[in-house]
């Protein structure tokens, strides 16, 4: 029998209907290359999962610039999943859809109404949030706790998405792969932000509180859990009383000193043990990364207790200095922490008169000093060595750890980079003291390094330093917005003698000085010309 083939008329009937029936209808297709859209706004909703929570600081000033221009500048980039009938911003631009809307509403504008947009394809749920993280983290928009959540969440996507979950090492990789570079330390760190912090301290953490605050916070931790554990027959209460103290304190103010004073008073009083017993172990329990057991003391005596004898400056140690600096060693021994490389020489009096160092009949403290600066090896290889890991044990102490690194061939053994973030104090601050002594600690181990004094100098520097790029472009305004410039008539008053800064960073300083005199005279190069030749 003859196949019956349909009419003209019916074929036409059928292409007016569209896809063929009513019943077979298809959703447009979105563009498969990006794509120049003009789009109503109620058609663009903003992305739900932005890392960002916090109101922008710069909302009326953003909404009065785009009323002044009558819209956008630049288009919004948006994107959509596979289905939705609206779209969403793909990488930033939450903001200024919030005031296009408000605008629309409060005007009836058309030019609010109908904008301009760079459609992109859909990829995927993680490409979107990890596009919002990147730049949001450009324009320096997120909060330490808003890019540890943001951070946590995108995990969730990447696992759901993978169907595995990922460790630590595994999300390094996949935020790589994605272009948005966090190394593990600093994923260990948002973790600890969002699960212990958060829950006791949100209001310190959403007022802006930064990595180099919550790295104290959790080495205090350390060095006070670790203390607790060694006293004998305690109760398991640590955890309360840690949770206690932060809670007590959380406000947009926050004061890590006044934490760590009153879980030391706590912990004297349920231990039996004075107050000043308990602040120098935890006091060297932190300069030794907070897990080392205090120095041996002797019973208590009158409820004081007496500490075991410390080394004066004069005394020379029997630490053995690294005599390796090759990439990605820094100079220290695997099996040794960098703390432990440098012997550190703590007053035992810390709270009272510091303790003169102690000298023969014959000799001054200035000699005593320079007789113990260093007493290992005085090859140049080692004195660098040497050099960086007395200067990352002092911008430790004073959270300027990020600034330092290593250079095993090149002047001092050491560099020093910008900090990422103000450390000019404020007057009026809560922590207006800590930020002079970071000033003063950062400017003093600039000089020390004599990597700023030639422009010559600083083109052997690596790329990545900003302060290299700053000084080779002549942009000295932009990095002293960072760092500003201390009084240097104050050195003394300021820092040198001020008997609040640890006498730990007096004493590190000293021996750090000492030890870059020997690499000269090891040189003999007073004009430090031979020491930054690029074959070291």
């Amino acid at each position: 029998m003859a196949k019956k083939h349909p009419s003209s008329e019916q074929i036409q009937s059928m292409l007016r209907e569209g896809h063929f029936g009513q019943s077979r209808e298809l959703p447009p297709a979105d563009p498969l290359t990006a794509t120049q859209m003009l789009l109503e706004i109620d058609r663009i909703e903003p992305y739900e999962h932005n890392p960002r929570k916090e109101r922008n600081p710069l909302y009326n000033e953003i909404k009065d610039s785009i009323r002044a221009q009558g819209g956008l500048n630049n288009p919004l980039t948006i994107t959509r999943r596979p289905g939705d009938a609206h779209y969403i911003v793909e990488s930033g631009g939450n903001t200024r859809l919030q005031i296009l809307k408000e605008l629309w509403r409060e005007t009836a504008d058309d030019r609010f109404f109908r904008i301009h947009c760079l459609f992109r394809p859909w990829v995927s749920e993680s490409h979107v949030l990890t596009a919002h993280l990147i730049e949001n983290d450009k324009r320096g928009e997120l909060t330490f706790i808003d890019k540890a959540l943001g951070v946590r969440e995108l995990r969730l996507v990447l696992e759901s998405e993978r169907n595995e979950p990922f460790s630590q090492r595994q999300l390094v990789e996949a935020l790589r792969e994605r272009g948005y570079a966090l190394d593990q330390s600093t994923i260990s760190r948002m973790d600890y932000a969002a699960d212990v912090l958060l829950p006791v301290i949100p209001e310190a953490l959403r007022s802006g509180m930064g990595a180099p605050q919550i790295r104290r916070i959790r080495r205090l931790e350390t060095a006070c859990r670790s203390f607790w554990n060694d006293q004998p027959d305690m109760p398991d209460r640590f955890d309360a009383l840690f949770t206690e103290a932060l809670t007590t304190h959380d406000g947009p103010h926050w004061d890590l000193d006044a934490v760590q004073r009153e879980l030391e008073t706590r912990m004297a009083e349920i231990t039996g043990l004075s107050l000043k017993h308990v602040r120098l172990d935890t006091d060297a329990r932190l300069a030794t990364g907070g897990n080392e057991p205090s120095p041996p003391r002797q019973p208590l005596t009158d409820g004081h207790p007496t500490s075991a004898a410390t080394p004066a400056l004069g005394t020379p140690t029997s630490a053995t200095p690294p005599t390796s600096s090759e990439p990605g060693s820094l100079g220290v021994p695997a099996h040794r922490s960098v703390d432990d490389t440098v012997p550190l020489v703590e007053d035992p009096a810390s709270d009272e008169q510091p303790t003169p160092p102690t000298t023969s009949a014959d000799e001054s403290p200035t000699t005593a000093v320079s007789s113990s600066a260093y007493d290992g090896p005085g090859d140049l290889k080692s004195l660098r060595s040497r050099c960086y890991v007395l200067t990352l044990k002092i911008a430790k102490r004073h959270d300027l750890e990020d600034c330092i690194t290593p250079a095993g061939k090149l002047g001092m053994g050491f560099l020093v980079d910008i900090p990422r973030e103000s450390i000019i104090p404020v007057a009026g601050e809560a922590d207006a003291l800590r930020q002079l002594y970071r000033q003063w600690v950062w400017w003093l181990l600039l000089s020390f390094s004599e990597e700023s004094v030639q422009p010559e100098r600083m083109e052997r520097v690596p790329d990545e330093l900003l302060l290299r790029n700053l000084v080779l472009k002549k942009n000295d305004a932009q990095a002293l917005t960072l760092v500003g410039e201390p009084d240097w008539k104050a050195i003394g008053y300021e820092l040198l003698s001020n008997p609040a800064v640890p006498q730990s960073t007096i004493d590190d300083l000293l021996t750090l000085a000492q030890t870059c005199r020997r690499i000269r005279q090891q040189m003999d190069d007073d004009g430090g010309l031979a020491l930054w030749k690029i074959d070291g």
